[in-house]
């Protein structure tokens, strides 16, 4: 399918350039600035409540949406996009606020650290330990500890797969669910997906961007994208994780990592909703004012919690 046209002056940017040119707090000022025409409106919930969790890699920023109706409620914890640099709980506060209202849980928004200077597996232990906490505090929080889900978008997918990973080999805590949205699942490419190839320059996120910025900076040496802690395609097992909602986008170099994944988890007896936004780049999901698809995602993603959490 062509590529839609709504995202041709967006793409008159050169992206690759910024990463050049500027720092990293600009280029974090600059991403954080750049979805404010494109976010959907911020509509009121019952509460929202910044906290701080005590992990053993940093004091913890989170975000809890509580909606209006009382008493206890399934929960999804939401891990944001930004290549594991980028990106902020304030760039989805609105997707954040429409989970809730929309499936009636309370969602938590993760602020986990970024690389450089928090490099790899930091963010893991931090969004798996936060997640923990969660359950751990189930009572205290009003939620139900066996209906807990969790989902991201770009890294904060990578994060969430590996959080769903961890949960199952460790066992202490379960995980209802699992969402990952424009996802990289292989770091570095080592499964030669094609759409690294086919969508590499031109369509916001570059491979020579994955490759030679994001990549870098999050991991303390190239070897670790083998690890399945980073790059969780290479897990070795698939058997009883969470179902899963996997959402990839047509010009995205990481289109086919994310439906490679949709079929390992399916062939190991996961079921998996996997859909693909056709004439779509990477980054869409948070364009809910602008761009029909975008909220289409987001009511499949409620759909698929409410139908999860209603069990």
């Amino acid at each position: 399918m062509p590529l839609n046209p709504i995202f041709n002056k967006l793409l008159e940017t050169d992206f690759d350039s910024m990463y050049s040119s500027l720092s990293i707090d600009q280029l974090r000022e600059y991403y954080g600035k750049s979805w404010d025409d494109y976010k959907g409106d911020i509509i009121q919930v019952g509460t929202v409540t910044n906290r701080t969790v005590r992990t053993s890699k940093r004091d913890t920023p989170i975000r809890i949406y509580n909606p209006k109706t009382e008493g206890i409620h399934p929960v999804f914890i939401w891990i944001h996009g930004g290549g594991f640099i980028l990106g902020s709980i304030e760039v989805y506060d609105s997707i954040c606020r429409k989970i809730t209202k929309n499936v009636n849980c309370i969602v938590i928004s993760i602020d986990y650290g970024l690389a450089p200077e928090h490099k790899f597996p930091e963010p893991v232990e931090e969004c798996y330990q936060v997640v923990k906490w969660v359950y751990e505090n189930a009572k205290e929080l009003n939620i139900q500890p066996d209906k807990i889900a969790v989902g991201g978008d770009s890294a904060g997918g990578t994060l969430t797969a590996v959080t769903a990973q961890l949960s199952r080999d460790r066992r202490e805590f379960s995980i209802a669910y699992q969402v990952e949205v424009n996802t990289m699942f292989d770091l570095l490419g080592k499964t030669k997906p094609l759409s690294r190839v086919e969508n590499a320059k031109g369509y916001r996120l570059t491979t020579e961007a994955n490759d030679k910025y994001f990549v870098p900076n999050y991991l303390n040496d190239l070897s670790e994208a083998n690890n399945p802690l980073a790059s969780p395609l290479l897990a070795e097992n698939f058997k009883n994780l969470p179902d899963a909602c996997i959402i990839t986008s047509e010009y995205d170099p990481l289109r086919d990592e994310g439906e490679h994944y949709a079929k390992n988890l399916s062939e190991a007896g996961v079921d998996v909703c996997l859909k693909r936004y056709d004439g779509i780049i990477h980054g869409f999901f948070n364009m809910q004012r602008t761009l029909k698809e975008a909220r289409d995602a987001l009511d499949l993603i409620c759909e698929k919690l409410r139908e999860v959490f209603s069990k």
